[in-house]
C-alpha cells in the first residue's frame, strides 16, 4: 500500500463558508470566538461493530477547533464546497 499526501484544499474558501454559515458564533463549550481551521481533509468511515467496512461510505470532514478550550467540530467538506467527490457520490 502506497502512502499518499493528505487532501489539501483552499482554507480561505472553508473560512468564508464558516463566516457565512456561523456568522461569528462562539464555541458552545467556552463561549469564546477563536476558531482554528485545519488545512487537511479527514474522513469518517462507515461504522460496523465487527470491523472496518471495506468499500463502505466515507464522509470527508474539516476539523475546526476552538483556540481556547480545544472543542473540535467536524464540518462536511462537500457541504462547505471545498471538496468535490470525483466519483460523484457523497
Amino acid at each position: 500500500m502506497a502512502l499518499t499526501q493528505p487532501a489539501k484544499f483552499d482554507v480561505n474558501k472553508a473560512i468564508a463558508h464558516l463566516r457565512e454559515k456561523w456568522a461569528g458564533s462562539p464555541c458552545p463549550m467556552c463561549r469564546v470566538t477563536n476558531w482554528n481551521v485545519q488545512d487537511s481533509i479527514y474522513q469518517l468511515p462507515q461504522f460496523n461493530p465487527i470491523g472496518m467496512v471495506v468499500g463502505g461510505s466515507l464522509i470527508p470532514v474539516i476539523p475546526v477547533s476552538c483556540g481556547n478550550c480545544g472543542n473540535t467540530i467536524l464540518v462536511n467538506a462537500i457541504k462547505a464546497g471545498v471538496w468535490i467527490n470525483p466519483g460523484g457520490q457523497p
